[in-house]
């Protein structure tokens, strides 16, 4: 099995601070058996302590996009949704915390959580404490996840900054992105003739990394 992870910022008109952005997740060299006992999990945390709120519909998520949001003094109203080409199946845990570590604890909190065991697997409860800092989801795969932040404002345009990092807009944008770096990467390198095609992807995944990497490690 293939993870294709792929990201994408926005700054548009009605944004807040820090822009827009979303997150695109697709799954390849998959057998339906996989899809079928596989999930993915995320966490959303705010480390002021800020409270999470959870959609009325999370549990019918075809119905409405909306997976959470909140508020924060630098970006404002946020909303974060969730969108997916397959039918989806999401679950929840929420807990709040006080610990300035917020990752930290994040990480062992998503390991004490209590499964509940439903058709021969686990999955998370569907339970939430009040104002929660600290929400974890159970997803399926090939999922996009939109943030939007300035919400609230008569000049947010929620509904057409959403479409334009979701579903094709976005697939366009994407590529376009891609063939922005590919160019660039051969005027400054000039290495198509000097070097093999696995060496030139090593060589892209590493400077993308350098420039914009997005990771999270932690371990004993």
């Amino acid at each position: 099995m293939t993870l294709a992870t792929s990201f994408l910022k926005s700054k548009e008109d009605g944004s807040g601070y820090g822009g827009d952005w979303t997150v695109r997740i697709d799954v390849k060299r998959w057998s339906e058996e996989m899809l079928r006992s596989a999930h993915l999990f995320f966490y959303l945390a705010d480390e002021e302590g800020n409270a999470l709120s959870l959609s009325g519909d999370v549990l019918d998520i075809c119905e409405n996009s909306l997976l959470a949001y909140g508020s924060r003094m630098d970006v404002g109203g946020w909303q974060l949704h969730l969108e997916s080409v397959d039918d989806l199946e999401v679950h929840y845990s929420g807990f709040k915390t006080l610990t300035f570590t917020i990752y930290l604890i994040s990480s062992r909190k998503v390991l004490e959580i209590k499964y509940v065991r439903k058709f021969g697997r686990l999955q998370l409860p569907d339970a939430s404490d009040n104002s929660p800092n600290i929400l974890v989801f159970q997803i399926p795969f090939k999922i996009g996840i939109p943030f939007l932040s300035g919400i609230g404002l008569k000049s947010s345009r929620v509904e057409e900054r959403l479409k334009s990092l979701t579903g094709t807009s976005l697939t366009r944008e994407l590529i376009e992105k891609q063939k922005e770096f590919d160019n660039k990467f051969e005027i400054c390198f000039n290495l198509t003739s000097k070097v093999d095609s696995e060496s030139l992807v090593v060589g892209k995944a590493a400077l993308g990394n350098m420039f914009v990497g997005n990771g999270y490690f932690y371990g004993q």
